[in-house]
């Protein structure tokens, strides 16, 4: 009772949770009735009597009675959390070759890379930092990204993760992993790395059919739907593509959560497809959406219902927060600088032409 023990105290029985805990008067006491006994209580609604238990919140003592009463209704994820910003990071890693002193140097081997959906597959532009310096601009305390959506490049387009290199990334942060597994089994692998969440895209598996055998394996696996107009899968077979509907599938196999990337936005940051976002209204799971969208963008998603956005890699803010360029230094190895020499005189030597 916060009147009573103090303006941020909600105290509580320790046996019933009841906020009926009242101090022990003395019946015999220099004032009778009006002394307490020291530091003794009793509970009205089922008469323990010892110290209560104190919590911040009406809220939390309110639930903790609801758990003594055999009742754990979770608290709304709603109100648990607002909506998340996760910065996309396309991971390039080539060239694949054997490096000394790997353990010291990933985050420099490694680009994060812009990347556009060109003919069925991820092409990394010619915009890319080393990982050292993107997670420096963005892991620092202006942008202060705790989450990020890795896309292992090499995985995705000819399942060939680099788990060698990867398995250092993942260690800065949360990270949720595509890797482009082509099979259930080889989506979970990626969990060998010790990510916060797998992430299984469409575009690498072959049917809807591969989610209900992922979410046998592990209902913690991220399913992502990847969509250029219908949603692609790996096996032209699949007639499965109309968006809603396969969202719809996804939350009848199990899922709560599920990612959905609009490929034909993807790196543009042009912002969300007002049609796109139309057929993801209402849906009753957490989705992330993603495909050209920029900082501003998530909060409109907030504001639609939707859980979070999957930012583009290099938005404005990211490269304003990127060091520019650094200039060319000549390495131990480089020839030695020229001597300066004089101008000529005029007409000593004879003009071109």
């Amino acid at each position: 009772m916060a009147g009573r023990f103090g303006p941020t105290d909600f105290a509580a029985c320790a046996r019933c949770g009841s906020n009926q805990v009242h101090p022990k008067l003395l019946v015999m006491g220099p004032i009778a009735g009006v002394d307490s006994d020291s530091r003794s209580y009793v509970c009205h609604a089922c008469g323990h009597e010892g110290l209560p238990i104190f919590f911040d919140t009406k809220g939390a003592r309110a639930q903790f009675e609801r758990e003594k009463q055999g009742m754990w209704d979770p608290e709304p994820k709603a109100a648990a959390k607002g909506v998340v910003t996760i910065p996309i990071l396309p991971i390039l890693t080539d060239p694949l070759i054997d490096i000394r002193g790997l353990d010291l140097l990933p985050g420099r081997v490694a680009s994060v890379t812009g990347v556009r959906w060109d003919a069925g597959h991820l092409s990394p532009t010619a915009y890319r930092v080393s990982f050292q310096e993107y997670w420096d601009a963005i892991g620092g305390p202006r942008y202060n990204a705790s989450r990020v959506f890795m896309l292992d490049l090499a995985g995705v387009n000819r399942a060939n993760p680099n788990f060698e290199i990867t398995r250092h990334l993942v260690k800065r942060c949360d990270v949720w992993l595509e890797s482009g597994g082509r099979e259930p089994e080889e989506v979970m692998d990626g969990y060998m790395l010790d990510v916060e969440r797998v992430v299984a895209g469409s575009k690498t598996l072959g049917s809807l059919d591969a989610f209900s055998v992922l979410y046998a394996l592990s209902s913690e696996a991220l399913p992502c739907l990847d969509w250029d107009g219908k949603v692609v899968w790996r096996d032209p077979r699949e007639v499965r593509g109309d968006l809603r509907e396969d969202v719809r599938a996804l939350r009848e196999i199990g899922f709560s959560a599920v990612c959905v990337m609009d490929l034909r936005r993807l790196g543009s940051e042009l912002g969300p497809d007002p049609a796109f976002l139309a057929a993801l209204d209402g849906l009753d799971l957490e989705l992330y959406i993603g495909g050209g969208l920029q900082e501003s963008d998530v909060i409109r998603l907030g504001e639609r219902g939707f859980a979070g956005g999957l930012v583009d890699p290099f938005t404005p803010v990211i490269r304003d927060l990127l060091k520019p360029p650094r200039p060319e230094t000549k390495t131990a190895a480089a020839a030695p600088a020229p001597t300066p020499r004089a101008s000529p005189a005029p007409g000593s030597v004879p003009d071109r032409g």
